[in-house]
C-alpha cells in the first residue's frame, strides 16, 4: 500500500471534472493457499482442460498489471511512473547526482524485485490454470501483488523509501513533504467526490447537501494512509466514524435512512481497510494520520519539523 495533515479552513477551489471524476473499484476475494510446489509437474499447458475450465495467460497479467492489457504495457507504465517520481525528486530537491543515482538504484531494485515476484507466481498459475479447485487456492498470491501495484511499489518499507529517508536532507524532505502532502489531498478530495456521486444516485443529493457532506468530509476526516482500490469504500468507512449528530442534520428522513446501508458497508470494509494498509491495526505503534514514504527519522534530532509537531501532538 505511509505527517498528519490538517486542513484548512476553507475548501480549496475544485475543478469541473472532478465532480465526474470516477474511478474503477474492484473487489476480489481471498482463499487460503496450501498446495506444496513442485518443480517436477509437468506444465499446465501440457495437460488437458478440467471439464472446460482453462485460464488464458493474459488474464493473469490484467489482473496483476490492472489497467494494462498485457505485462509489457504493465511494466511499461510502472517504469514510466517511476522516471516521473524521480525527476520529481529531482525538480523539488534539487538534488545531487550522488543522491540521484542512489535513488535510481534503489527504485530500481525495488522494481526489479516486483516482477520478479510476478513471475514466480506466474510460474505457480500456469500450473494450476486448468483445475479450478487449484486456481481457486491462488488467489492469495495473487491478491498481494495486485494490492502492491494498485498502492505503488515504494511503501514504508521499501528500499526507495528508506532509501529516500537516509539521502534527502531535512531540508529536502520538509520541501517533498509539501508536494506530497498537496497530492494527498487532492487525491482524497476525488475520492470523496466519487462516493458522494454514488450516493447521490441513492439519496438524490441536493447541490447544497453534496457540498456540506463534502465539507465534512474534508475537515472532519482524514485521508488514508495509502490509496488503492478501495477509496470509496474508505470514504463511507469514514462517513460511518462521524458523530451522528454532524451527518443526519444534513439529510432529510428518507435519505438518512438510504444513507445507513453504505455506512454499514464501510464499517464492514474495516478488516479489508486494514489489509490493505489504508487504516492502522487497533494495535501497533501510533502512526500520524496520513502516511507517506518520509516519515519521521530514526534519529528524532533530524525528523522534519512538522512531523515533530504532529508526533507530539498525538501524544
Amino acid at each position: 500500500m505511509l505527517p498528519a495533515m490538517k486542513f484548512e479552513d476553507s475548501i480549496p477551489a475544485r475543478p469541473h471534472w472532478l465532480r465526474l471524476l470516477t474511478l474503477p473499484m474492484i473487489l476480489l476475494a481471498s482463499f487460503a493457499f496450501a498446495a506444496d510446489e513442485d518443480d517436477d509437474d509437468p506444465p499446465a499447458a501440457a495437460a488437458q482442460p478440467n471439464n472446460g475450465f482453462f485460464i488464458q495467460e493474459e488474464n493473469f497479467d490484467q489482473w496483476i498489471f490492472q489497467g494494462s492489457n498485457n505485462a509489457a504495457a504493465g511494466k511499461a507504465r510502472i517504469q514510466s511512473s517511476v522516471k516521473m517520481k524521480l525527476a520529481e525528486l529531482r525538480r523539488v530537491c534539487d538534488l545531487t547526482d550522488a543522491q540521484s543515482k542512489k535513488l535510481s538504484l534503489a527504485a530500481r531494485g525495488d522494481t526489479l524485485r516486483f516482477f520478479e515476484d510476478v513471475e514466480v507466481v506466474r510460474k505457480k498459475f500456469l500450473k494450476v490454470r486448468n483445475d479450478q479447485n487449484a486456481f481457486n487456492q491462488i488467489w492469495q498470491e495473487i491478491n498481494p501483488l495486485q494490492q502492491r501495484q494498485a498502492a505503488g511499489l515504494f511503501g514504508d518499507s521499501s528500499f526507495f523509501a528508506k532509501t529516500v529517508r537516509n539521502t534527502l536532507t531535512r531540508e529536502q524532505q520538509e520541501k517533498y513533504q509539501v508536494v506530497l502532502d498537496d497530492r494527498r489531498r487532492f487525491r482524497y478530495q476525488a475520492s470523496a467526490e466519487v462516493a458522494l456521486h454514488n450516493l447521490s444516485n441513492t439519496l438524490a443529493l441536493r447541490h447544497d447537501q453534496h457540498e456540506a457532506m463534502f465539507k465534512l468530509i474534508i475537515e472532519e476526516t482524514q485521508p488514508p494512509l495509502t490509496f488503492g482500490s478501495y477509496d470509496q469504500y474508505f470514504v463511507f468507512y469514514s462517513l460511518a466514524k462521524l458523530p451522528n449528530a454532524k451527518l443526519k442534520p444534513l439529510l432529510d428522513d428518507r435519505q438518512w435512512k438510504l444513507l445507513q446501508p453504505h455506512l454499514q458497508q464501510g464499517r464492514a470494509m474495516e478488516a479489508n481497510l486494514m489489509q490493505n494498509g489504508m487504516i492502522e491495526p487497533p494495535k501497533g505503534r501510533i502512526l500520524k494520520s496520513v502516511r507517506t514514504f518520509l516519515p519521521e527519522a530514526d534519529d528524532h534530532s533530524e525528523a522534519p519539523a512538522a512531523a515533530k509537531a504532529d508526533a507530539a501532538q498525538e501524544r
